[in-house]
């Protein structure tokens, strides 16, 4: 990743034309020279002049961590000389970061290239395109420094070669120094660090109570928490009621002449010299500064010593006597600062310290006395490189490393970035992978969630990506090497895969190996995972990014290629095949980009993926599934004889991950074509189940005969399938004898062949059709269903447990049958089966419902129903159902209306009968409500029709408005009749003491059924039968009872009819 700065002088060709050649070198050739200057001096290299425009690059040859901040201050210092010339000097400037191709043995100064990638070509684009001594910048560069840089965001520039127009911003100015931090602004509380601060805080009071210097070393890698520990401080310190004065300077990373800088900025912020202050203006304030801190017979020397500290220059002769001589002037300030208040010395990045200031702050430390002083340092582990002994043997010396945050802590650190109390959990763990407990990265990554609305695909911030590739620069050649090598291995790799890769030589890689250990850019772990091997990890996932993105592509097809062959050699193909198929098809994706053509890798990577969706639909992970099996596809030939078989695994996981139905019939078809007939009818059964989720029952029992042609007599495991699916789609439409019989069909041939997960579905669609009968056994056939797909770990186990659960719920088992339906959601989440997620849903709006959770009920039925209209499903009937009973129940007839015709229209375009019957009679009852008696009762003729049918025993007993509406209309005795086909399950017998005007009978059983929205019913219409038969206080108990149970749901048309009965009787 480099940073590519383009300017170009405005107007000087034509200037050129009016002057005398001479003339025109007098005028730039300083130009051009200040140019360079500024260039270099932050950290650029000049690549090539080209007639009046330079290009530079910063990141190369050497990365730094702030390489695009870098190319933007160049850009401001370059655009104030073209100012200070005046109207001569006129410029166009644009900034660009992105990759490219660094060639590091060419010799720029001789007008050798170094860099060559779109970015070059990006940023000459973007300076044609700036306004006359403006500077543009694209957006990588822009997000990189948008907290020390002010921006005016510009229309997008249209560039040559580019599809879609560049997004740009315009510099308007710096925010600080360069160098030096802006204010820092926390979004978060302060985690994972009390022990830390603590210390912290107990070195101040030391420093206070002992009157003594005391030293606290803070180290950690970039981004792990130092610089907030720091600001905590401060934080505290700002609170308290004691005076303190805190001075704090950062060591730069670049540049000449910048020894004791940070020293440099501590005089310097404490006499109040700003950087534009004039030589005079600084003098005086150095001079009236020194005088209040320090006795007048100690005032010249001093002085004398710190103006090389702020740029004045002095005329003293350097020599190691005068470096001790002003250490001890220098020690003599800030003692007499101390004198008057505590003082905090903050040195931040130690590491890039000269050694001087590190020798100063050692003397500063160990001779400073008397006074109260704590100085804070601030370092990566590679000042322990320089200084192993840093700190050492001084008993007022403190170091702290700082390790990474726990997982709690991240998360909590996320959730308050965010903003957010709780995430998916796929979301947060995205997030906490890619944060590894640094606390930068957490920020960073939160940043872009925020700003993308996803955690999927996040690309590595740019800033971050500065600090890793600048220590990486640093390491020796061959350390770097081999970071980058097992970078092509993964954040997790063996020593034995990183020698086969590199050819290295065993005792040469450990010493590599244990230099980058010793420097924590990895990590060994203490039990491999390959016996007799060294197994090694990234200490942080995004150091193995950097690594990795700095290997040059042609490099990385061959390395990944030869990876893939290590981990083939292991043994275990199918256990390893993800890992396979990741560098296999790597390594083909970066052949075909360098434009070579590999026979050998297409196939190797097409039989990897093809093990590894295998693998993963057999573990249940159907978008990995998904993404395997359509990778395969593109890489086999339409007339490859495996192509339509791999398409039906394609099918099958796409259904499963995103309910896709496109992929199963383009199986069907292809499958059809090549003659597999077995394959067919399998792929035309998964398009009747598509069929049937979406409502349409007589095309999903189109598909369903289709399937049966073609599996024919065989006794295959299509043929099995087949028919289990048979009994299940007949058990659902109460057809229970046939169920039973196809399904003991089913049953025997699956136990033959030895088919666990159709044996699963056999058993569940003969139980569900045995409870319909009334058979209590029912029960024990869905209990061993489930126990037998939970042992074939398929994700059958799911539809099992709704049938169970479910039918748990009629026989009034109810607590059991909703902790089914909770643990079901939680295991359809945790698989990502979408089509398993949104069936739940629908139940939970009912469970909501029936528990007195309305507010929850109305949420998630108005997304559910909002998705029905996008995307239709079955669920929908349902939903409707639910909410026209809300809304009924707060007076909104109007909406119960509309919902409730909706409803029963897709009923019946579903032609479902355990659909149907619900909405006829929700319908009913609105129509009732709303006065239109002849629609009513047409529908509950229709209802009585359907069900005195034979083939539609469907168990019903309904809440207790079903049997109510019909006794109030005066049929309470034909819906008694249709109930005596069915099981005596409790909500039967319930709507028989409806039916016999036993409300308070009912509803105790409601109750018991936990069903509050039937309690509230049946005391409701107790209470009015009880007033008029003149049984006010009998009536009363029930009416404060009923009115209770509508205020907590928010019933509010029920409990005024409620309140007005209860004031009829006061």
């Amino acid at each position: 990743m480099v940073t590519v700065l383009f300017a170009d002088m405005v107007g000087s060709t034509a200037r050129a034309e009016q002057l005398d050649p001479e003339d025109v070198r007098a005028v730039l050739a300083p130009f051009y020279a200040r140019l360079r200057a500024e260039l270099e001096r932050f950290g650029g290299t000049v690549e090539k002049f080209i007639g009046d425009a330079v290009m530079a690059v910063f990141g190369a040859p050497v990365a730094h961590e702030d390489d695009p901040e870098r190319a933007v201050r160049a850009a401001l210092a370059i655009r104030d000389a073209a100012l200070e010339e005046g109207a001569e000097l006129q410029v166009r400037i644009a900034v660009h970061t992105g990759e490219a191709l660094v060639a590091l043995g060419v010799r720029p100064i001789e007008g050798e290239g170094m860099v060559a990638g779109d970015v070059v070509n990006t940023a000459a684009r973007l300076q044609s395109a700036a306004a006359v001594n403006g500077i543009l910048v694209g957006e990588l560069t822009y997000r990189a420094t948008r907290g020390v840089i002010e921006y005016r965001e510009r229309e997008p520039v249209s560039a040559k070669g580019k599809a879609e127009p560049i997004p740009v911003w315009e510099v308007v100015q710096a925010r600080s120094r360069f160098g030096v931090d802006v204010v820092h602004e926390t979004r978060a509380p302060l985690v994972g660090r009390a022990r830390e601060l603590d210390l912290l805080l107990d070195a101040l009071e030391r420093s206070r109570t002992e009157r003594a210097a005391q030293l606290v070393t803070l180290v950690g890698v970039p981004g792990i928490g130092k610089s907030r520990l720091v600001y905590e401080l401060f934080g505290t310190l700002g609170d308290g009621p004691d005076l303190h004065y805190w001075r704090q300077g950062r060591c730069l990373p670049y540049g000449e002449g910048l020894s004791f800088w940070a020293l440099g900025e501590m005089v310097k912020a404490h006499a109040g010299i700003l950087e534009d202050d004039a030589a005079e203006q600084t003098a005086e304030k150095l001079a009236c500064t020194v005088r209040a801190v320090v006795s007048e017979q100690d005032a010249d020397w001093v002085e004398s010593h710190l103006r090389n500290l702020v740029g004045l220059g002095t005329d003293l002769v350097a020599s190691e006597e005068l470096r001790h001589e002003a250490f001890a002037a220098w020690r003599r300030f800030l003692e007499g600062i101390a004198e008057s208040a505590p003082l905090v010395l903050v040195f931040e990045d130690i590491h890039w310290a000269d050694e001087g200031l590190l020798d100063f702050i050692d003397h500063l430390v160990e001779w400073a006395a008397d006074v109260s002083m704590l100085v804070v340092c601030l370092a990566r582990p590679e000042l322990l490189e320089r200084r192993p002994g840093w700190g050492g043997g001084k008993l007022n010396s403190l170091t702290l490393a700082l390790s990474p945050l726990g997982d709690a802590d991240s998360a909590r650190l996320i959730s308050s970035l965010l903003d957010r109390a709780v995430l998916p959990a796929e979301t947060q763990r995205t997030l906490l992978e890619r944060a590894g407990g640094n606390p930068l990265y957490a920020e960073q990554y939160a940043r872009l969630f925020v700003e993308r609305g996803s955690a999927e695909g996040l690309p590595l911030p740019e800033n971050v990506q500065g600090i890793i590739a600048a220590r990486l620069d640093g390491l020796a050649a061959d350390e770097k090497a081999a970071l980058q090598d097992a970078a092509v291995l993964g954040k997790v790799f063996w020593a034995g895969a990183l020698a086969a890769l590199t050819g290295s030589d065993g005792r040469d890689l450990q010493r590599i190996l244990h230099s980058l250990e010793r420097k924590e850019f990895v990590r060994r772990e203490r039990q491999p995972s390959i016996a007799g091997e060294t197994e090694l990890a990234f200490r942080h996932v995004l150091v193995r990014d950097v690594a990795y993105g700095q290997i040059p592509r042609s490099l990385r097809s061959e390395k990944h290629a030869r990876v893939a062959g290590w981990i083939e050699s292991l043994g275990r193909a199918e256990d390893h095949a993800e890992l396979v198929a990741h560098h296999y098809l790597d390594a083909l994706e970066l052949a075909r980009a360098a434009g070579v053509t590999n026979d050998g890798l297409v196939v190797a990577a097409r039989r990897a993926l093809k093990l590894a969706g295998d693998r993963a639909l057999g573990l249940n992970a159907f978008a990995a599934a998904t993404d395997f099996y359509a990778r395969a596809s593109e890489l086999t030939p339409p007339d490859d004889s495996e192509r339509p078989r791999l398409l039906l695994s394609l099918a099958r996981a796409s259904w499963h991950a995103d309910e896709a139905v496109e992929p199963i019939v383009e199986a069907a078809e292809a499958l059809l074509a090549s003659g597999d007939e077995d394959g067919a009818a399998e792929a035309e059964l998964l398009l009747s189940v598509a069929e049937q989720r979406a409502g349409r029952s007589d095309a999903a029992l189109a598909r369903l005969d289709r399937a049966r042609k073609l599996a024919g007599e065989r006794a295959s495991p299509t043929r099995a399938a087949v028919l289990a699916s048979t009994a299940h789609f007949e058990a659902l439409g109460g057809n229970v004898d046939e169920a039973i019989r196809v399904g003991r069909q089913a049953l025997e041939l699956a136990e033959e062949l030895g088919l666990d997960e159709v044996r699963a579905r056999a058993l569940s669609s003969i139980g569900l059709a045995r409870h319909t009968a009334g058979d209590p056994g029912a029960i024990d056939d869905l209990e061993t269903s489930l126990a037998v797909a939970k042992e074939a770990n398929s994700p059958l186990w799911l539809n099992v447990v709704n049938n169970l659960a479910w039918i748990l719920i009629q026989v009034g088992e109810t607590q059991r049958g909703r902790e089914l339906f909770r643990e079901a959601m939680h295991a359809a989440e945790r698989l990502g089966d979408r089509t398993q997620i949104r069936w739940f849903r629908s139940h939970s709006v009912y469970r909501a419902f029936e528990e007195g959770d309305w507010a929850e009920a109305q949420t998630v039925a108005d997304e559910m129903i909002a998705e029905a209209e996008r995307s239709p499903h079955s669920a929908e009937v349902t939903m409707r159902n639910v909410r026209a009973r809300m809304r009924l129940a707060r007076g909104d007839v109007s909406g119960a209306l509309l919902d409730t015709e909706r409803a029963l229209e897709r009923a019946r375009e579903a032609k479902s009968p355990a659909a149907l019957r619900p909405a006829l009679f929700v319908r009913a009852l609105v129509l009732f409500v709303a006065g239109r008696l002849d629609e009513t009762h047409v529908l509950l003729d229709e209802m009585l029709a359907d069900a005195a049918r034979p083939d539609r025993r469907l168990t019903f007993g309904g809440p207790p408005e079903v049997p109510w509406l019909y006794q109030t209309l005066g049929r309470g005795r034909e819906w008694a009749d249709v109930q005596q086909v069915g099981p005596r399950i409790p909500w039967v017998v319930a709507a028989e003491a409806v039916l016999a005007g036993d409300y308070v009978a009912a509803a105790d059983i409601y109750a018991e059924l936990l069903s509050l929205p039937g309690e509230a019913f049946a005391r409701h219409r107790a209470a009015e039968a009880l007033a008029a038969e003149g049984r006010r206080a009998e009536a009363d108990v029930q009416l404060q009872r009923a009115l209770a149970l509508w205020r907590s749901m928010g019933a509010t048309a029920y409990a005024t009819e409620c309140e007005s009965l209860l004031a009829a009787s006061a």
